[in-house]
């Protein structure tokens, strides 16, 4: 295949910047359609190219903040809403709800006729806006949340160094959009990371939920149990299926001392002290724990289930009576995860996962 300068520096500045990129001449976009044609490059939204091997190394969220960057460029004034305003926000979620590639626009009618068929419109009036701002510094591309509108951003001091410029809904009305089109186990790890975060407040979602004529009973039942406890996704996912599945709510990153040596202490994360005496905790093993060099502190995986035994010595010391591990795919799985917390006899709530609780205003939680 022919070389084409012009395209090359496309690429490498996307790929810097970490964005799609977009032809801007004819003679640019015969050699791009070249390009796809033959598997070099793929085009994940209209108008929106990445070089194939580059695009493969990225998760799904990462591919969904490369297209948001580049539509943002080229409409300037386009404000993301819901998932494309979480991925936006790097809340945690799992990939799987980009299946299907969808781009999330807050608009004031909808779409129309010449909408692409990506494009997913979520009405409304007035959409609260945020700002999204990447600056270049030396450590590497900052990301920040602003609260100037994009025609003050020039007035920074590092205005010169600004990569782009994103305009999304804001983190509570972000929230409150997913919380209404996502089950609770999708949605409720995106609340969790974005009160661990600092982004929102409780009062402030309820805020944006009084001002809609829409039930937001599912958004009350996610403030309900949001918990920014919960260390990250995996966790929340973990913790969403133990309620779902009509288990007591477990108290999280619970700390044990050590009886034989006080100073040494274990947190964890999740933990049920029953009526009748018992302690009963839930671990979540996420896979990095034994894979990730960062997390093993590179150091043999004997190394590291060696250490998880002695924990467990501490714990059953401090008065814990019954330890069950789980990871991702059980509380994915559901079954599993239920298995385990019924074998260890987790007391129940009586709330099973088809019934719902309601408030003295009829709203379910």
């Amino acid at each position: 295949m022919r070389a084409h300068p012009d395209i090359d520096r496309l690429i490498a500045a996307a790929e810097r910047d970490q964005r799609c990129f977009t032809p801007k001449t004819n003679t640019q976009r015969q050699a791009t359609i070249t390009r796809l044609r033959s598997g070099a490059l793929v085009r994940p939204h209209r108008n929106a190219y990445a070089r194939t091997a580059y695009w493969a190394s990225l998760n799904a969220a990462d591919q969904a903040r490369h297209v948001i960057r580049e539509l943002a460029r080229q409409r300037p004034n386009r404000v993301f809403a819901g998932l494309s305003a979480a991925a936006m926000l790097e809340l945690e979620y799992g990939w799987n709800l980009h299946n299907g590639g969808m781009v999330f626009l807050a608009s004031s009618t909808g779409g129309n006729a010449h909408s692409h068929v990506s494009l997913r419109h979520i009405i409304m009036r007035h959409p609260p806006a945020a700002t999204i701002v990447r600056t270049r510094e030396r450590t590497g591309i900052v990301t920040t949340l602003a609260k100037e509108q994009p025609e003050d951003l020039a007035q920074r001091d590092n205005a010169a160094g600004i990569v782009d410029v994103t305009r999304i809904t804001t983190p509570e009305r972000t929230l409150v959009d997913c919380g209404l089109r996502y089950s609770f186990i999708q949605a409720l790890p995106m609340f969790d990371s974005a009160l661990r975060r600092g982004l929102v407040t409780r009062d402030g979602i309820l805020g944006i939920c009084d001002g809609l004529h829409a039930d937001c009973g599912p958004v009350l039942r996610l403030l309900h149990y949001a918990n920014p406890l919960n260390e990250n996704g995996g966790e929340s996912l973990c913790y969403a299926t133990i309620l779902e599945e009509g288990f007591a709510i477990p108290e999280l990153q619970h700390v044990f001392l050590d009886p034989d040596a006080p100073w040494t202490k274990y947190r964890a994360d999740f933990v049920w002290h029953t009526p009748d005496g018992r302690v009963i905790v839930l671990e979540y093993d996420g896979t990095d724990k034994y894979v990730d060099p960062a997390m093993t502190k590179r150091r043999d995986i004997r190394d590291v289930v060696r250490d998880e035994r002695a924990r467990e010595d501490v714990l059953r010391r401090a008065g814990v009576t019954t330890i069950i591990r789980t990871n991702y795919d059980e509380a994915r799985q559901r079954y599993p995860l239920r298995r385990k917390l019924l074998n260890a006899h987790v007391p129940m709530t009586g709330t099973l996962m088809h019934e719902r609780r309601t408030d003295v205003h009829g709203r379910e939680w």
